[in-house]
């Protein structure tokens, strides 16, 4: 029976891998038959269809080029892949279908998704794991897949393309040949730390041999991403792919067509023997280099313990998972990978089960929250902004408005030498991210012909958002409101940048208070991720909706908030200080306490001494 069935793959369990047994028995199932462990069994909660042995793939496409197999990822009604149990499963029936064809020489990973290759691992597959014992099952499951893929017989190429982060760098990291797009969408890394974890898919292990350990505990210890020239030139990624501009396709569609026809390229030049991948040798200085701080015994502990005092002096000891994830790289490079992989999934289970990670989970859920416009998508696309006021906040709302969100700027200001001073600004940023590598300078350019200054109202006839950042006086706001209202459109919407002044006062200036918002951004702009979106009783909604939508395609962490006293930051502040004031009372005291407990005891002491010179 199904049941009887069921029950015997729960045995098999036990000696074998899941995936095998689920093989073996795939035969004696009838079709459509989905089998649900139950925690009586010990068994995770998943279920899988086992109609046949060629089961439907929902989470990667299977195709063949001629004698190269091509696997595309594409997590279903999600706009990222994700690392799942069923995604996990899904890419090892790809690959092995691709193994077991004699036809087929070797395999593309590439994701079907623009902007994304794999963002990491399902964070709510996370956060529903009961116990640390259970995650553990699945943390083996997982490096077994990964080892299967890593030691297969024929090569496989990941084709990166947008964000490679967590789980998804480990899946690029098995494979054996990697090409990444030089776009500005493309990144690398290891963010785990930032959920109070370390990498549990063999990042712990790989990353070390691959860049060296500075580097991967550079990247595993402050989750940083790496932009794909530092990557190649790390040795992250072995070939790098120019992005193509539009054609009769987008630019994006271009790109990604290109960036597969490079790979089945690799991937054939890997099979037949053509295309070799570049070994440093151990004789050059970045060779030797690698040996004294990651093979040499004493050269990795110098390592090691000068990132552990970074650590202390950053966390004092408060967030466990960075001294985890050196304890587990050490010993990985001390005692051998499987001694290291076996370390990494305990390490990882223990720390999903500390209040520390559960509460950056949460934490994390609830930034990913913010990034959601509940208000629903514009009634017209925003393709035209303006930006009143070029000093420090007005010049970097416009920055991130070119920059992040490829909106048209106008940028105006009252002088000549404030829209100079504006310009400067904007100009130097984007040429320190030329310097850092980040952009070209052709991109620099690109973004700089998106914007124009000026001292008049030319041009707002065709603004759908109008940013207003003079100074904070209530007056000036006001007038510069009524001046504008005569050069906008009527469904131009009406953001004051204010930290404190009421929206309800400067809305009642307008001729259409509907369409009056509050945008509080922080200082320097670029920089400070929250943004306050603050609402009126008359504001409408396709308002609130609008810069909602602007601030997150600028990059920004949006909270919407009532018009009421300092709104929520500012309000908050005085709260805050007042509790950090009476933290700093307590340590206070408690030093004089100690100190004056100390100066008691060296008195008994002295005192003592005395008496026995005296006796």
């Amino acid at each position: 029976s199904n049941l009887a069935c069921a029950k015997l793959l729960h045995t098999f369990l036990s000696t074998t891998s899941e995936i095998m047994a689920c093989r073996l028995l795939s035969s004696s199932l009838r079709p459509a038959v989905r089998l649900t462990p139950t925690s009586g069994w010990n068994c995770l909660s998943w279920t899988r269809c086992l109609a046949t042995e060629a089961t439907a793939l929902k989470h990667v496409k299977y195709e063949e080029h001629g004698d190269i197999a091509v696997m595309r990822m594409d997590t279903p009604n999600e706009k990222m892949n994700s690392v799942s149990r069923e995604f996990f499963f899904d890419m090892l029936e790809a690959y092995r279908k691709a193994m077991a064809n004699d036809n087929i020489k070797a395999m593309v990973a590439i994701s079907a998704k623009p902007g994304c290759f794999i963002a990491g691992a399902d964070i709510k597959m996370l956060a529903g794991v009961s116990s640390g014992e259970e995650m553990m099952v699945e943390m083996e499951r997982f490096q077994n897949l990964a080892k299967e893929l890593e030691k297969g017989h024929k090569p496989v190429v990941a084709a990166i393309h947008g964000a490679c982060l967590g789980g998804g760098l480990e899946v690029a990291q098995t494979c054996h040949y990697r090409i990444a797009t030089k776009h500005k969408t493309t990144v690398l890394g290891l963010p785990e730390v930032n959920l109070g974890l370390l990498p549990g898919a063999g990042g712990t292990q790989m990353t070390p041999k691959m860049v060296g350990l500075p580097a991967a505990l550079d990247m595993m210890l402050t989750g940083k991403n790496i932009r794909p020239n530092k990557a190649k030139k790390m040795g992250l990624i072995d070939q790098l792919v120019e992005p193509l501009g539009p054609g009769t396709k987008s630019s994006e569609a271009r790109t990604m067509e290109y960036l597969e026809e490079v790979a089945i390229q690799a991937a054939r030049g890997l099979a037949t023997g053509k295309l070799k991948k570049t070994v440093k040798s151990k004789y050059s200085l970045e060779g030797i280099q690698h040996w004294f701080t990651t093979e040499f015994k004493y050269g990795r502990q110098f390592v090691l313990n000068q990132a552990r005092k970074q650590v202390m002096n950053m966390t004092s000891g408060n967030y466990p998972a960075p001294l985890k994830i050196l304890e587990v790289a050490d010993l990985g490079l001390d005692k051998g990978v499987t001694q290291g992989r076996k370390a990494e999934i305990q390490a990882f289970c223990n720390l999903l089960d500390t209040p520390e990670s559960k509460s950056l989970i949460s934490l994390f859920f609830g930034q990913r929250e913010c990034k959601r416009n509940r208000f629903g998508e514009p009634q017209r696309k925003i393709e035209t902004v303006g930006v009143l006021g070029a000093g420090l906040m007005g010049a970097g709302i416009a920055e991130v408005s070119i920059d992040k969100a490829g909106y048209n700027v106008l940028l105006k200001d009252t002088t000549e030498q404030g829209l100079a001073r504006g310009q400067d600004q904007i100009y130097k940023n984007f040429t320190g991210k030329v310097k850092k590598r980040q952009i070209t300078g052709y991109e620099r350019d690109t973004l700089l012909s998106r914007y124009s200054t000026q001292l008049d109202y030319t041009g707002f006839d065709k603004c759908d958002l109008v940013i207003e950042a003079v100074f904070e006086d209530l007056p000036l706001k006001l007038k510069v409101l009524k001046d504008v209202e005569q050069h906008i459109p009527d469904h131009c919407i009406f953001a004051s940048n204010t930290s404190a002044l009421p929206i309800a006062k400067i809305a009642e200036a307008s001729k259409r208070p509907e369409n009056v918002v509050g945008m509080h951004y922080f200082s320097p702009v670029d920089k400070m991720p929250l943004l306050e979106v603050i609402t009126t009783d008359k504001t409408s909604k396709n308002a609130a909706s609008v810069a909602v939508s602007a601030g997150l395609k600028q990059g920004k962490t949006v909270i919407v908030v009532k018009d009421g006293p300092g709104f929520y930051t500012t309000r908050v502040l005085g709260p805050m200080m007042a509790e950090q004031i009476r933290l700093l009372q307590v340590v206070c005291e408690r030093r004089m306490f100690m100190r004056e407990r100390h100066t008691q005891k060296a008195n008994v002491v002295v005192v003592v001494n005395l008496l026995l010179c005296v006796s």
